[in-house]
């Protein structure tokens, strides 16, 4: 500041207005300054206990790390309240949830889908960044080649909609042999069963509250969302009515960018290209289910146990491994794997 003041003979009131500065923390550095003090110090009381930092670190390890919160972190502070400052903790404790976080994304399972056409994934998300207030998102993707379909977009959809959506993409594109999808009540409606149903399209939901299993949809969500904030950024008149519009081009934009997991190809020419895409007609799909069903029962004998989750739990495990049998999906994990890991329910 005093060389700006010196080059421009501005006033330091001026200097701080153009740069956004504080006229008052100015004058508290500079006194701090001439007192030969730390120009910048901690907000907030002093601390004034000792403590073991291990023992704190250890302490935030053992607490109950979920996605985005840790339980315990109150009861934590209120032990070192006297030594460390609730921010401090606070940013303790984040960095330590994403560190496992990170640990557990190194470890899951991922699944690379070798064609098209095998199975497509659809999920929901709220999308609240325009100023008409909050808008949903129900997007459908196919997993083999990365290809969108034309989104839901706008009111949050009942069950008949998406059961129409459902219809009227299988009739146009050919239904796949899978439809992955998450515990939501309206993609499980008995109107979105009869459709899959109708066209021997096998369900295969996540586990609840376990996001990752349908990560690739996940991904593509926020492909999405990326989008569109770059499309409503441009500021145009009256974005907000045509919510649909800005979704539609925004899949067509995805769909034609060249991806390096695809060799370079876009997710249109891979969907498109007739030597890639597999069909399947009603007699392979009865006798697909049947398979599956046969080793789910297997499965479900070898665990001696009984429940839907348990149930729901087999069925994945034996739609994994017939997919995994007929080349559909090669499986990456990584060797070093935490003892505790539950090998079905790291499914992306």
């Amino acid at each position: 500041m005093k060389q700006m003041k010196q080059q421009t003979g501005m006033p330091y009131k001026t200097l701080c207005q153009t740069l956004q500065l504080s006229w008052s923390s100015l004058k508290r550095w500079r006194f701090r300054i001439q007192k030969s003090e730390a120009i910048v110090k901690r907000p907030g009381p002093k601390k004034v206990e000792p403590f073991d930092p291990s023992a704190l670190d250890a302490e935030i390890e053992r607490l109950g790390h979920g996605r985005k919160r840790s339980e315990g972190t109150t009861d934590l502070y209120q032990r070192y309240r006297f030594s460390v400052s609730r921010r401090e903790v606070a940013t303790m404790v984040a960095q330590v949830r994403q560190d496992l976080l990170a640990d557990q994304r190194r470890n899951l399972r991922r699944l690379e889908w070798q064609r098209p056409g095998v199975a497509w994934a659809m999920d929901g998300t709220e999308y609240d960044m325009v100023p008409s207030g909050k808008i949903y998102l129900y997007n459908m993707q196919d997993l083999g080649s990365r290809y969108k379909f034309l989104p839901m977009a706008g009111a949050h959809p009942v069950g008949e909609e998406i059961a129409g959506y459902l219809s009227n993409q299988m009739d146009c594109y050919g239904a796949p042999l899978i439809l992955k999808r998450d515990n939501e009540g309206n993609l499980n409606h008995a109107v979105v069963n009869t459709v899959l149903e109708e066209f021997l399209v096998l369900p295969l939901n996540s586990p609840e509250d376990y996001p990752p299993y349908n990560g690739a949809i996940e991904e593509s969500q926020w492909e999405v969302k990326r989008c569109l904030r770059d499309k409503f950024s441009l500021g145009l008149p009256q974005y907000q009515n045509h919510v649909s519009v800005y979704a539609e081009v925004a899949i067509h934009d995805l769909n034609h960018r060249l991806r390096p997991c695809l060799e370079g190809r876009t997710s249109c020419q891979v969907f498109f290209a007739p030597s890639n895409k597999s069909a399947f007609s009603k007699r392979e799909r009865r006798e697909i289910y049947d398979i599956i069903m046969e080793r789910t029962d297997r499965i479900l004998s070898a665990m001696k146990q009984s429940g839907k989750s348990i149930r729901e739990a087999a069925w994945r495990i034996a739609v994994e491994s017939w997919l995994k049998s007929r080349g559909f999906i090669k499986v990456h994990t990584n060797p070093k794997v935490s003892p505790n890991f539950i090998p079905f329910l790291a499914h992306k």
